[in-house]
């Protein structure tokens, strides 16, 4: 496995760290690792992990005990107050297997949420990377917008020394007039661009309204493992990710469930012990034993199997919009990096250096007059286009990067 630097792999996306200052570098790392700690999806999960760890406290099956105080026979007879006194504890149980199964099933709920929870991990990091990725895609575009600017300019002054010594024309002039507004146009939007990907960005992390300073500056590169991923690497791992995972665990529940609702047909349990006094010189403790009778089962008993089975039923076709969504997102991921690979590679062999030099070579042909202001024109569109065409591959093949980092359980941009 080899490992490249952004430069080392074409063009890669330079930052103007003097523009926002240097004092507070915050990394791709550091992003990450700021929005797994504060994101609220994920505090809320794991609030809700917490809640689910101790559910099987308050689903054991076993009531709280019942203390009774009994007097019959009460009577005006001070000597004879009462005939009969009893104090009794009373303990309702439902059956134990139906607590078992119950208990279980609420095991394999926390490993679910467990499974969420990294599932929403990789996927708040897949967006934290991508998000950075997007900054540092708009300082490059609000570069190379001035590198755009700049060529306009130059246009604009070759265009307008023809035209002072007579060998030019007024169209041609406002012709330049207009492709230097349009490149001041540019780059002012390139601005936008950029304070919405920062915006994006410190929304994403969770970071605190006055943390979000102009003097925040970002790595000047990143770094990719560049691997050659194939097709059938990218789908082979459908089912070790977390949330497929975790659609097996909530099955297993389901399952559980199931067998509870069915043991509910089994008797639930009431004991009662307790010490009774019959009159003068009787004392007596006593035990007494209960079981539910569940008669009304084509109702509660069956109303419950019923359900049981819809729940799984609904998780099972959960599983299968799973499975096709993985598919769909791998696909797309797989087929989008792999297009923008190829572009970035074949502009790095020779689109780079080709449109480079017929710009050059354009704009000193029209100074001496061997060329149009069409054919300079148009030279400087190919240099532009491909640079900006170049960019946005080499932006789309970071952000597929990202996307496939959350399927082949290896971290591919740092």
């Amino acid at each position: 496995m080899v490992k490249l630097s952004a430069t080392c792999l074409l063009f890669f996306f330079f930052l103007i760290a003097d523009a926002y200052g240097q004092n507070e570098l915050l990394t791709i790392e550091q992003a990450v690792s700021k929005a797994v700690e504060h994101n609220a999806e994920l505090n809320q999960l794991r609030a809700r992990l917490l809640q689910k760890e101790n559910e099987w406290r308050i689903n054991t099956g076993i009531a709280a005990p019942e203390i009774s105080y009994f007097k019959e026979g009460i009577s005006d007879d001070p000597t004879a107050p009462f005939a009969e006194k009893r104090v009794a504890i009373t303990q309702e149980i439902d059956f134990p297997l139906t607590a078992v199964y119950r208990v279980k099933a609420l095991k394999q709920e926390v490993q679910a949420q467990e499974n969420v929870i990294r599932a929403k991990e990789k996927e708040v990091s897949a967006r934290v990377k991508g998000k950075y990725i997007e900054v540092i895609y708009a300082l490059y575009l609000q570069r190379s917008r001035q590198n755009q600017l700049n060529l306009a300019q130059n246009l604009y002054n070759a265009v307008y020394t023809k035209f002072e010594t007579g060998m030019g024309n007024g169209i041609d002039l406002a012709n330049a007039e207009i492709q230097l507004d349009e490149a001041r146009n540019d780059l002012d939007q390139s601005e936008w661009i950029l304070h919405q990907a920062r915006y994006g960005l410190f929304n994403l992390i969770g970071l605190a309204i006055e943390e979000q300073k102009y003097s925040i500056s970002f790595a000047d590169t990143l770094y990719a493992t560049d691997i050659d991923i194939s097709q059938i690497q990218a789908l082979a791992v459908q089912e070790e990710q977390p949330a497929y995972q975790a659609s097996v665990n909530l099955l297993n529940a389901s399952d559980f469930y199931l067998k509870e609702a069915k043991s509910n047909i089994l008797p639930d349990v009431r004991f009662c012990l307790y010490k009774q006094d019959y009159g003068t010189g009787y004392d007596f403790n006593g035990f007494e034993l209960g079981l539910s009778i569940p008669i009304w089962f084509p109702f509660e008993q069956k109303g419950k199997i019923q359900m049981a089975h819809a729940k799984k039923d609904e998780l099972l076709w959960s599983q299968k919009e799973i499975q096709l969504n993985m598919k769909k997102e791998i696909e797309y991921a797989w087929h989008n990096y792999s297009v923008s690979r190829s572009i970035v590679t074949r502009y790095h062999s020779s689109m780079k250096e080709r449109a480079s030099s017929l710009q050059s070579m354009s704009l000193k042909a029209y100074q001496l007059g061997e060329i149009d202001l069409l054919e300079l024109l148009n030279a400087q569109q190919i240099f532009l286009k491909s640079e900006q065409r170049y960019l946005t591959a080499l932006r789309d093949y970071y952000l597929q990067l990202v996307a496939l980092e959350q399927f082949i359980n290896q971290e591919l941009i740092y």
